[in-house]
């Protein structure tokens, strides 16, 4: 269990977690945005369809990994 030094501080330790795992899904998403965009045009959907698909998936991809991350930080037991 990571316990931290006081609450002030596992804060400020967390959200600099959650902005760094972000910046790097981030990045990840714009490597692999050429080829996935063109996967899904293929089924038929526009670029800026297969865009928004693929942010929508990297951004809540984000949001649950960090819930979790916080939930299992933040456990009492």
């Amino acid at each position: 269990m990571i316990r931290f030094v006081d609450d002030k501080m596992s804060r400020k330790v967390v959200l600099l977690v959650f902005w760094i795992f972000g910046y790097f899904l981030g990045a990840l998403a714009w490597a692999v945005k050429g080829p996935l965009v063109q996967f899904i045009e293929n089924v038929g959907l526009s670029s800026d369809a297969a865009g928004g698909i693929l942010a929508g998936f990297f951004g809540s991809s984000v949001m649950v990994l960090s819930l979790l991350f916080w939930s299992y930080i933040s456990s009492s037991s």
